[in-house]
């Protein structure tokens, strides 16, 4: 039996069928559209409607682009170039004053400031009675010169040629280290050149015997100085190219095998920092020789004292702390990323009001005053509470700051950017007539002899209005028609067309 003569044979079962077809497709095809209308109102584009009462020319005010932020904000900045070590604490949790947020790899700081507590506490246990003597303070200047050359010479032959050349001693062992070839160069012919400077060295301290002068040994302890101050300088280049190294998306090595160097160059600084603390203080010894036992224990102390307080000064630039108590808002680095000296690596936002920080263009400058009344996102309230003394160089902008009335910052979020619209005494481009207007320009559609600005309809869609224009002045135009007072335009106007179906800000 074919499917006609069924139908033909059964007409009403048939009809029936048809009709709930029919049903179920119409259900389906409402569902899809509704699922249709929510995923595309959920992308459309968000838009601010700004009053354009508020550009009326009477006022001419000043727009300004800014951002929210709290009045007892503190944008934490590292002050040293470092690895993230580690993080504490994460974006909404509580802090105290001097609660540590960000610590800065400083494995190597540490282990300086760990000697140089025990040459402070060397010297203070050298703290004897009794004088020193001139030839016993020249014989102690003499061994300490020869230990330096030793010690700085068994450091750079042991743990920093190794790194630097293969075991034949011709090739580049941290060529694929290195992000440029200068600075492989620069090491090579840096420790190279230390060849000829250590047989010069070594023919200094071959010639010191029990019959040089004072004035010999004072000499030949300048001259290890400045040599180990040299190396010193060389031992903190080779650690910033491992540093470096560590950085890399693809280190040619294994992140042990940097370790372990990153050790030997810890070991090799601590040798020439150790000599030349002992060199130190053999000179004040000899330039003391022959004083009391009080000068002389003194000097040892304050020069042992000065290398700690030095190196705590430098470990604590590694280990930030929040200045205020208050919730974290930013945490812009990971552990194990590199943090630039200057750049934000916290942010914390304690109790207090809500200000804008906005940036006027400069030729607005004369016509901005502490205490001028501002609207924000069109409708909020706010004042200049501080301008910037000068206009900036950089981008010829000047930083406006406008306080937010309690009333109105629950509106707003920290981070948000908004529009300011700051009121200003008339200026040669306003017009006496109440239908004129002074808008910026990012507000304004220019098109080949046509102008408009752009409103939302009932129907959430851009509508854009025709306007006449006048003087152009900075980033301002004068609107002469088209507007009325109530008026609310879309800001800014830039990917938005006529037609287009947005989504207003609240």
């Amino acid at each position: 039996m074919t499917i006609l003569s069924y139908v033909r044979r059964h007409s009403f079962v048939a009809s029936v069928i048809a009709v709930l077809a029919v049903i179920v497709m119409i259900i389906a095809g409402r569902q899809a559209n509704e699922k249709e209308g929510a995923v595309s109102s959920s992308a459309l584009k968000k838009v601010d409607l700004v009053s354009v009462e508020t550009f009326r020319t009477g006022y001419a005010n000043v727009a300004a682009n800014g951002v929210v932020e709290s009045e007892g904000q503190a944008d934490l900045k590292s002050q040293i170039s470092a690895p993230v070590a580690a993080v504490h604490g994460a974006i909404g949790g509580i802090v105290n004053a001097g609660d540590v947020i960000i610590e800065l790899e400083n494995s190597d700081v540490k282990a300086q400031l760990a000697q140089s507590k025990a040459s402070l506490a060397l010297a203070e246990g050298q703290y004897y009675t009794g004088g020193v003597s001139v030839g016993s303070a020249e014989k102690n200047a003499v061994n300490k010169i020869r230990d330096s050359y030793t010690k700085s010479n068994d450091a750079l032959s042991s743990q920093i040629d190794p790194l630097l050349f293969d075991v034949s001693g011709t090739g580049w062992q941290l060529s694929a280290l290195c992000q440029q070839r200068r600075t492989q160069c620069r090491l090579v012919e840096t420790r190279n050149d230390f060849n000829a400077m250590f047989i010069d060295w070594k023919g200094m301290v071959n010639s010191l015997t029990a019959s040089s002068t004072t004035e010999t040994i004072e000499a030949a302890l300048s001259s290890s100085q400045a040599n180990l101050g040299k190396i010193d300088a060389f031992l903190g280049d080779v650690s910033q190219a491992l540093t470096d190294a560590s950085q890399s998306q693809s280190p040619a090595f294994g992140a042990d095998k940097l370790t372990l160097w990153k050790g030997m160059v810890s070991g090799a600084l601590a040798a020439v920092s150790g000599a030349e603390s002992d060199l130190v203080a053999a000179e004040s010894t000899l330039s003391g020789a022959g004083a009391t036992h009080q000068s002389t224990g003194e000097a040892q102390i304050n020069v042992a004292r000065a290398g700690v307080n030095n190196l705590e000064a430098q470990l604590a630039k590694t280990i930030i702390r929040s200045p205020i108590a208050g919730k974290i808002a930013a945490l812009p680095l990971e552990p194990g990323e590199l943090a630039s000296a200057g750049a934000l690596v916290a942010t914390v936002v304690g109790e207090g009001g809500l200000h804008v920080k906005a940036y006027a263009s400069g030729e607005d400058f004369s016509r901005i005053a502490v205490g001028a009344p501002a609207a924000i996102q069109g409708s909020l309230r706010g004042n200049v509470s501080s301008v910037a003394p000068s206009v900036s160089e950089t981008n010829k902008k000047v930083e406006v700051i406008v306080s937010v009335s309690d009333a109105d910052s629950a509106n707003l979020v920290i981070g948000q950017n908004v529009v300011v619209s700051i009121e200003a005494p008339k200026t040669s481009i306003a017009s006496d007539s109440d239908q004129a207007y002074r808008l910026p320009i990012q507000d304004v559609k220019i098109e080949p002899g046509n102008a408009y600005v752009y409103t939302v309809d009932q129907n959430s869609k851009i509508k854009r209005i025709p306007v006449t224009l006048g003087a152009v002045e900075g980033d301002f135009l004068e609107v002469k028609s088209g507007l009325s007072p109530d008026l609310k335009i879309a800001s800014p106007v830039y990917e938005l067309e006529d037609g287009q179906e947005v989504r207003v800000s609240e």
